[in-house]
């Protein structure tokens, strides 16, 4: 009865094939087509549990990790795309170099887009090679056609398998299915690897337990390999430390209540849709493009919602917590948006490691009332206890006392100790200082002697700056006279004496046609007859003038001894270092008498500012 049954069973499952067979060829032409890419996945996934399966697409509100990898393909799941360019742009980016600035260029461009792509569809092809049914999940489909069973020959051999691994194991070949391998058993049923059935003997060499018995599993094929065997997973060694995976920081804005978007270390939240290998999508984060480890992270309330290390952005982690009001990274900073700070307790001006947020609801200064309290309690320590007059010095406390009672505002108390200033007059140039509408004779023909001075200063650092670009330009014409055929020297020296010229010949230098070409083209060519003789060397009587060398035009003017054995050894690093130290001298003076005239015009609006107050006071001679 029971081989009848088995054999209804099987003839309606060779039946149901046999009508199954049209739709069959259909799948196959289906799953040929998505896996080469002419139709999308929402036209050919179906099951919720494929990887590929479409469960949105271009959704409002849904948000990428890079805003460049929109829009997802059409047909394609946004989740899988997501993770698809993320993967790409690490591929960017560790192919250049880790530049996070190149990776950026490259999404910016599209080229990540296209590598997006082009890696989406080379997906699709690695999971069909993995599954003989491309359209179906990766645990299988039941419904879909098997193949029938082959026929096997009795063999005398016996399996590993256990009562109920041979019983599972007819029943699948009764219904026509072939037989799992063990590795695949294992992984499906999620059972634990069993341990070797013969226990290792004791150190007293006494006979271990006896092995357990086995039952004789299905007939297996002659001259079929045998089953894999099971290996026992090798035990971890007491005292190891082994590398536990974090979750990496949530991407995404966090609670707006808070008052500062601050990350201390990891959160205990995994991004969504995140696995064990893909807890932080790469693990690429902040400007350095590396991990969540455990450092303190902030949260950029610019627009690119991602997470930045405190110590790669300038911010201390102390001031993060209590300071922070909202960051704005490097790459989101505008005129607009910045990061912005809460305002600091007035106490910090008395401790300065007091470093906390003032209190906003209140409209006050301080973090507490015992703060308010000790900054004013140490205000009144610096006052004098005694009742002589201040004479220029500190004040004592009835002078503090007159002083605070004649202030109405708080624009008055913060104007106390600086310089009287004059309005603007209406109509003026606001960029125009006030000053020099009352300047004396003496202080204008001063500020005319020093605006004489910073011309010429002004004239020198320009002459600088064109002799450096000679410098350039002479360096330039060395490199291709280096590698000109009719060398026999390697390495040249290359210098050219017109480097040699003083200020002055500079200047005449630069009035020939040579100069004016050489600078209109950025090239410099051979010294011309007409210039010969500036900067030339004046023999002695009696010394004999050299004669020029036949040499190509290319070659003209050029020392071509041997970098090592010429005597202009390191001019290029002298004449440079000189440039810039000169340089650095006149902008000194420059700063210097720019000081100066600013303070005979500031000089000049304070003495009209307080004309009244010295008219109405009288000066006596003591002594």
């Amino acid at each position: 009865m029971e081989s009848d049954s088995n054999d209804i069973e099987m003839a309606g499952s060779s039946s149901a094939q046999a009508s199954a067979a049209p739709s069959a060829a259909s799948q196959k032409a289906i799953a040929e087509a998505w896996v080469a890419g002419t139709i999308t996945s929402a036209q050919a996934i179906t099951h919720s549990d494929h990887p590929f399966f479409v469960k949105s697409t271009n959704l409002d509100g849904f948000k990428y990790k890079y805003p460049e990898a929109k829009p997802t393909p059409e047909g394609e799941d946004d989740q899988v795309w997501n993770k698809t360019y993320t993967a790409a742009d690490s591929r960017m980016y560790n192919k250049n170099g880790k530049d996070a600035n190149q990776s950026r260029k490259f999404r910016l461009s599209g080229e990540t887009y296209k590598l997006t792509l082009r890696i989406h569809l080379e997906n699709k092809q690695k999971y069909a090679s993995k599954q003989a049914n491309p359209l179906a999940p990766p645990g299988g489909d039941a419904s879909a056609p098997k193949a029938p069973p082959k026929p096997k020959a009795p063999s005398t051999k016996t399996s590993s398998f256990s009562m109920n691994d041979s019983s599972s194991d007819m029943r699948d070949l009764a219904a026509g299915m072939i037989p799992m391998s063990i590795s695949e058993k294992i992984k499906s049923e999620g059972r634990n690897r069993k341990s070797s059935s013969v226990a290792a003997p004791s150190i007293r060499d006494s006979p271990g337990p006896s092995a357990t018995p086995t039952m004789a599993g299905p007939a297996t094929k002659a001259g079929s390999p045998p089953p894999p065997k099971i290996e026992k997973p090798a035990p971890k060694k007491k005292g190891t430390a082994a590398p536990v995976k974090k979750p990496a920081p949530k991407k995404g804005k966090p609670d707006a209540n808070k008052p500062s978007n601050i990350s201390t270390g990891t959160p205990s939240t995994k991004p969504p849709s995140a696995s064990d290998s893909e807890s932080n999508d790469g693990g690429e984060y902040c400007i350095c493009r590396g991990p969540d480890d455990h450092r303190m992270m902030v949260f950029c309330d610019g627009g690119c919602e991602d997470w930045y290390h405190c110590s790669c952005v300038s911010v201390d982690e102390e001031d993060a917590k209590e300071l922070l009001d909202r960051f704005i990274c490097p790459k989101c900073k505008t005129a607009e948006k910045y990061t912005t700070w809460k305002r600091m307790c007035r106490y910090y001006n008395v401790d300065k490691t007091h470093r906390k947020a003032a209190r906003v609801n209140d409209n006050s200064k301080y973090c507490s009332d015992k703060c308010n309290q000790d900054f004013w309690a140490h205000v009144a320590s610096l006052v004098r206890k005694d009742d002589a007059p201040s004479m220029g010095g500190a004040l004592n406390a009835k002078e503090v006392a007159m002083l605070m009672a004649s202030i109405k505002t708080a624009a008055d108390f913060h104007a106390l100790g600086k310089k009287p200033r004059l309005p603007v007059k209406e109509g003026a140039d606001p960029n125009r200082p006030v000053g020099l509408d009352y300047l004396s004779p003496e202080e204008a023909t001063e500020l005319d002697s020093i605006k004489t001075q910073k011309d010429g200063i002004e004239g020198e650092i320009q002459g600088i700056q064109n002799q450096q670009k000679l410098l350039k330009m002479v360096h330039e014409r060395s490199i291709v006279a280096a590698n000109h055929p009719s060398l026999d020297v390697k390495d040249i020296c290359g210098y050219d004496n017109r480097l040699a010229m003083n200020d002055a010949e500079f200047a005449r230098w630069m009035k020939t046609e040579e100069g004016k070409k050489a600078f209109k083209t950025g090239s410099l060519g051979p010294r011309t007859a007409e210039t010969k003789g500036i900067g030339a060397i004046i023999p002695y009587p009696g010394q004999a003038t050299p004669a020029a060398a036949d040499v190509p035009e290319a070659l003209d003017n050029i020392c071509l001894k041997g970098r090592k054995k010429c005597k202009h050894s390191g001019w290029r690093e002298v004449h440079n270092q000189d440039f810039i130290f000169t340089q650095t001298q006149l902008r000194d003076k420059l700063k210097k008498l720019q000081e100066k005239e600013n303070e005979i015009i500031d000089d000049a609006e304070t003495r009209e500012a307080t004309k009244e107050y010295y008219a109405d006071n009288v000066t006596e001679q003591l002594f």
